[in-house]
């Protein structure tokens, strides 16, 4: 936990600078944003993140030459927005420089290895069922602590049309994990005739369920709730004027 000295602590140095995130971000395209998105918006702020992570040597016994490595996220809270799944890198990494400390933001672990380790095991357990049954064999999965790293993300700010809007983007992988955005006014457009599609849809389907079953009204009511229920998400978006992309999920309306 915080104040615990590792005797092995390296970095991922970050290979993409403010500019390079910046840019990165604006080749996103989420689903209902502006077209003009890339060429309108402004940077507004930007501060690298090192968030603390632990490496472990994962093997199989008796199948060590399966041997592999894997990284656990070493916060209960982190800063901003990280996919629980987040794939960390384990390669490429070299010894911590203090010196970095002056220009970047550094997260002390809040989690002890073993808490760490908890939250990722069930990926390798699955791959020691999978060997199981492919070697027949039993597969025991095996430990070892490698040290602590400290990743790269950089937290963004930019404007678009009088309003910001925050970001985050993986500094040594170039990965866009969030990101807010504006509702383009053609994505409220497409979700108010995608929603009127679905309700349409469902009151021919209901009007001939009702002629095929005797009750055209009864056919039409049901097919029409169910239609109101699946138009939902549209016309949400219809309505809504702010959006929120994360790495993995759909995309949420704030």
């Amino acid at each position: 936990r915080e104040g615990k000295v590792f005797e092995s602590v390296y970095i991922f140095d970050p290979r993409l600078d403010k500019t390079a995130a910046f840019n990165r971000l604006m080749n996103m395209k989420p689903w209902a944003s502006p077209r003009d998105l890339d060429s309108s918006a402004t940077p507004s702020s930007a501060e690298l993140h090192f968030v603390p992570l632990y490496l472990y040597h994962v093997y199989f016994e008796p199948l060590e030459e399966l041997a592999t490595y894997a990284a656990a996220l070493a916060l209960e809270k982190p800063p901003f927005h990280i996919p629980e799944e987040y794939q960390f890198p384990t390669r490429w990494r070299t010894a911590f420089k203090p010196s970095l400390e002056r220009r970047a933001v550094f997260h002390q672990p809040q989690l002890n290895p073993d808490e760490a380790w908890n939250r990722v095991s069930e990926k390798y357990l699955e791959e020691a069922k999978y060997y199981a049954s492919a070697f027949k064999t039993a597969v025991t999965v095996k430990t070892r602590f490698e040290g602590m790293a400290y990743y790269p993300f950089w937290a963004l700010k930019y404007a678009y049309k009088g309003k910001e809007y925050s970001a985050v983007v993986d500094a040594a992988e170039g990965d866009v994990v969030y990101m807010e955005y504006k509702v383009s006014g053609r994505g409220r457009a497409a979700s108010l005739a995608i929603a009127g599609i679905i309700l349409g849809g469902s009151a021919l389907i209901g009007a001939v369920l009702g002629s095929y079953l005797g009750s055209t009204l009864a056919g039409l009511c049901g097919a029409l709730l169910e239609g109101v229920v699946g138009s939902a998400a549209a016309l949400s978006y219809a309505a809504r004027r702010k959006a929120v992309y994360r790495q993995y999920q759909t995309v949420e309306l704030l």
